[in-house]
């Protein structure tokens, strides 16, 4: 009984807190895309409002916060949102659990799927911007959405950046693949009447998950008849293929849209099963920063020099069961800068992207920090804070070529190459000498960024990379080790690994750059 008052009581408040909501625009200063549609929006049935063209977020705050944040996108087909039983109706309940929870109206595509995507990236963006004001943490952002809302989340989830991706997803009956037409047309709705196979691949959320997707809840009914329980349960074997933490929960009956509505005889379980996964299955990282996070993924991964030397012409290989030190920071790189990992690993491996044989590889780590430096995706922080300098001397591919498979036999390569190392010698850069990097490391250091130690062999600029992680109070290196034979967090502080190694020097240090990647 006195549970049971308990929760009268914090409910009561909860409803009473919870219909004093913020409703904000999303784009005060106007979207930056359109869609086409124009005039004012309009409620073609009761709650269920069409034609949007002035996106808001609303804002719930719990009265006592717990750093948790939803943002819910409501469904309609991508031609309308039910904002009441798949939006609004939630707040006081997510209030009640110490979320603050928001529902998102955004705009209908019309063909145009760029638009509702950027109003869900601009949404999170919101949030984490007024973290400290709405008492978020901006690491426990969750988007969660309903039918073509799902979709919409689940867009999210496999399409971002590392501004914009979620924390966790929370999908209700959702639209998953774009490979089938629902009910509705969903699929014309977001895409228009002729869509690519490109885009009709890049908007089947089952077929972009990767390890690093976010862990997911998932709750839907077997005799659905406007979107195929196939959706949600592919979704979820993507899921678990990536090993993404992941839960899914399929009801006999019910139908679809039933959302918050009391009618739908599971409304208990889900409501309960979804509350527990809240407060008990969610599972957040120690550290939240994209490259320490995915790159601790990595780690026991084997080691193997030259796996990307292969028979034929040069290709994009990716091979992320065995790495060599520096594909092990190119594919968490490439996973951190969200969207597609594909396209991310070529513009970093690549001279300026574009795959032109041997030499367009950037095989020297000088020129490839230039590049990700040229593109915006890699920030050189040591130029911001140390004042030592030193030239860049390359020659030892060209000198050496019988060390190279692709260079042994082939005149014109070695030629191609020692095109590129005199073109980047003779380039200063900055650096930090070993003698001045303490054990506990520097404040300009941060978790995730990526350490290049330098190295005095003639004709080499980077004698081995990977990325930096602070344990208690010192700073080390995960990498992937050619001694240990697999990716490794240092015992030892990297301090200690430069003392040494007599033929390193020193380090540079770079970092993702959060507000250019993607």
């Amino acid at each position: 009984m006195r549970r049971l008052l308990s929760i009268i009581v914090s409910l009561v408040t909860a409803i009473s807190f919870a219909q004093q909501p913020v409703e904000l625009p999303l784009w005060p200063d106007g979207a930056p895309n359109s869609s086409g549609l124009t005039g004012e929006e309009q409620e073609t049935r009761p709650h269920f409002v069409t034609n949007v063209t002035h996106p808001t977020l609303t804002v719930y705050h719990p009265e006592k916060p717990n750093g948790m944040a939803i943002i819910m996108c409501p469904g309609g087909g991508y031609r309308g949102l039910g904002m009441d039983g798949e939006g609004y109706d939630m707040a006081p309940w997510f209030c009640g659990q110490g979320i603050t929870y928001m529902v998102l109206k955004y705009r209908m595509p019309n063909g145009h799927w760029e638009v509702p995507v950027s109003d869900a990236e601009q949404a999170i963006r919101m949030v984490r911007q007024h973290a400290k004001e709405w008492n978020v943490n901006p690491y426990k952002v969750g988007l969660m959405g309903a039918s073509a809302g799902g979709h919409l989340t689940a867009t999210l989830a496999t399409h971002y950046n590392s501004e914009t991706r979620p924390d966790f997803q929370i999908l209700l009956y959702p639209v998953v693949t774009m490979m089938q037409v629902t009910r509705g047309n969903t699929r014309t709705a977001l895409l228009g009447k002729n869509p690519t196979m490109e885009q009709i691949q890049k908007f089947s959320a089952e077929l972009q998950v990767t390890p690093d997707t976010p862990q997911a809840f998932i709750a839907l009914t077997s005799d659905d008849p406007s979107v195929a329980p196939y959706h949600g349960v592919n979704y979820y074997l993507a899921l678990q293929k990536n090993k993404v933490p992941a839960t899914l929960h399929v009801y006999p009956t019910g139908g679809h849209g039933w959302g918050f509505q009391d009618h739908f005889k599971y409304k208990q379980q889900w409501t309960q099963e979804l509350e527990k996964w809240l407060r008990d299955g969610v599972v957040f990282p120690e550290n939240p920063e994209p490259m320490l996070r995915i790159g601790k993924s990595y780690l026991g991964t084997k080691y193997v020099a030259n796996t990307l030397d292969q028979d034929g012409e040069e290709s994009l290989v990716i091979r992320t069961d065995a790495v060599d030190c520096l594909t092990f920071v190119e594919y968490t790189l490439a996973q951190a800068l969200g969207s597609s990992f594909a396209d991310n690993l070529q513009k970093i491996r690549y001279r300026d992207g574009i795959i032109n044989g041997y030499p367009s590889r950037l095989h020297y780590t000088s020129e490839w920090i230039e590049n990700g430096i040229r593109h915006g995706f890699l920030t050189d922080i040591t130029a911001k804070n140390s004042a030592h300098t030193q030239k860049i001397s390359l020659s030892y591919m060209s000198t050496h070529p019988k060390q190279y498979k692709k260079l042994a036999d082939s005149p014109e390569n070695v030629r191609q190459m020692a095109e590129y190392e005199k073109a980047i010698s003779g380039k200063v850069v900055h650096w930090l000498p070993k003698s001045e990097l303490p054990e506990a490391g520097l404040p300009w250091i941060m978790n995730g960024d990526i350490i290049a130690i330098t190295t005095k062999m003639p004709g080499l600029d980077i004698a081995h990379v990977g990325i930096a992680e602070y344990k208690e109070g010192k700073l080390h290196l995960l990498h992937a080790s050619s001694t240990l034979g697999k990716v490794v967090v240092s015992d030892e502080p990297l301090n200690h690994m430069l003392n040494n190694n007599k033929s390193w020097t020193g380090i540079r240090v770079v970092r993702m750059s959060h507000s250019k990647n993607n």
